[in-house]
């Protein structure tokens, strides 16, 4: 009776087709609780995010009131964008990215509107040695009705890549595109700034960067101290206490259907505005200047009737330039030991992280088949009958032995800067230790 095997052959079976659920992930519910875990531990551990790169980067947002003001339309008339782009050259930034993608002429055939007088424009950033990189899709314009940089623009301004897929919400270092090997925003700036930084190793160009795991984007929450002096922030949300944040933050994971509220309105980047550098006291023009000078630049639209954004777990919509920003303060952080996946076995759809959720799985299964023998009075299954009277006898034991193997897994993959495994999906399979205990509860007036 002591070699009655832990599992019959049904169990197998079972356990073979639930192994290959979870890798073809067939209705993607294990992308999504994959997914709601790494959103959760980032809101969680966002109060804790370094600030070194938000010291060095900015983002100056065209937004609705800038066009109010100005009395003028969106996509804004080449001679209002001309105006906008000397100013922000007269604060003397670093290096700038536009987050506009330059497809079509809208000068409507004036030259007096033409797309050559803000081209003129870029190309006082190139004679003063201010690096400038416009939004490119990768594709080459015209090809089968494809729409990419014009031509005056592409004369005066390096590519970043702002389109690609295959890498569902991670931020790929480069890309393999039809016009080439292209590197992204954020990568394009962060080789900007190590220009004058010791920085650890970069990719050596764009081949040995699009061969690197994409960056699982960590995003930060506690703003820049510099970004209430330009404008106040009544409804800004004060930081709470660690524990409070996280236990806020599991509860949000779990009831997001009763409050999808974002944890902060305000991004974690520091913002100008449009407006903000149309300012002619001196006073405010120095602290423009002091906010924006040798700063990696972010240009981007807030606009009502535009469609790009993007979502981040800790601020909700914002403006895709805000995702290009997070990923260079990545960078900026922790260079190239930034937060990533294992790459997937060659031809295979998973990793060995998914083979290790897989792994606590099995060590949930084995727990609780081990308890449910124990509760049955069977005879004992280990050579060790009095730690296993000891660890099955009530599920807490087990349970708090998985807790703190799955603890003990993801500070080594967080030291290796791994993303986590599936920690909210494994605390909640976990609870079936406790079904016995759960069954007795509500058939207790039986």
């Amino acid at each position: 009776m002591s070699n009655l095997p832990l599992f019959n052959r049904r169990r197998y079976w079972l356990a073979l087709l639930i192994v290959l659920l979870a890798i073809l992930d067939p209705f993607g519910l294990a992308s999504s609780s994959d997914k709601a875990s790494a959103q959760w531990l980032n809101r969680m551990f966002a109060s804790h995010y370094p600030n070194t790169g938000q010291q060095q980067v900015a983002v100056v947002v065209i937004d609705d009131d800038y066009l109010m003001r100005n009395d003028t339309s969106w996509p804004m008339p080449y001679g209002e964008q001309s105006k906008l782009f000397k100013r922000l050259l007269a604060y003397k930034p670093k290096a700038v990215f536009v987050d506009f993608l330059y497809s079509h002429d809208h000068s409507l055939g004036d030259p007096t509107r033409g797309s050559q007088l803000l081209a003129n424009v870029f190309e006082r950033y190139r004679r003063q040695g201010i690096p400038l990189w416009l939004a490119n899709t990768g594709m080459v314009r015209g090809d089968a009705g494809q729409a990419n940089t014009l031509a005056p623009f592409v004369e005066v301004s390096r590519p970043a890549l702002v389109s690609w897929e295959g890498v569902d919400d991670k931020y790929p270092l480069a890309v393999n595109t039809p016009q080439g090997l292209m590197e992204t925003p954020a990568l394009a700036l962060y080789r900007a700034y190590c220009a004058a930084q010791h920085c650890k190793p970069l990719p050596a160009d764009a081949q040995s960067a699009a061969q690197r795991q994409p960056i699982t984007v960590q995003w930060g929450l506690k703003l820049a101290p510099e970004q209430a002096r330009i404008a106040g922030l009544p409804d800004a949300a004060p930081p709470r206490h660690f524990l409070l944040d996280g236990v806020a933050q599991f509860l949000q994971a779990v009831f997001w259907k009763l409050d999808d509220s974002a944890q902060e309105r305000y991004p974690y980047t520091l913002t100008l505005t449009a407006t903000d550098l149309e300012v002619t006291n001196p006073a405010d023009q120095a602290l423009i200047t002091e906010l924006l000078r040798d700063r990696l630049v972010l240009v981007g639209a807030r606009i009502a009737s535009t469609g790009d954004l993007v979502e981040s777990p800790v601020h909700g919509l914002l403006p895709g330039v805000y995702l290009h920003a997070m990923a260079l303060d990545n960078l900026i952080n922790a260079g190239m030991d930034y937060e990533h996946e294992p790459a997937n076995f060659p031809g295979l759809p998973f990793n060995w992280l998914d083979l290790l959720a897989l792994g606590l799985l099995a060590l949930i299964a084995v727990f609780k088949a081990l308890h449910a023998r124990r509760v049955a009075n069977q005879p004992t299954w280990s050579r060790w009958p009095k730690l296993e009277a000891w660890l099955f006898t009530s599920p807490y034991p087990s349970w708090l032995a998985v807790m703190l193997v799955l603890f003990a897994v993801s500070v080594m993959l967080s030291l290796n800067h791994l993303t986590p495994v599936n920690v909210l999906g494994i605390i909640l399979l976990s609870l079936v230790l406790f079904s016995e205990r759960i069954e007795a509860f509500f058939d207790r007036g039986r």
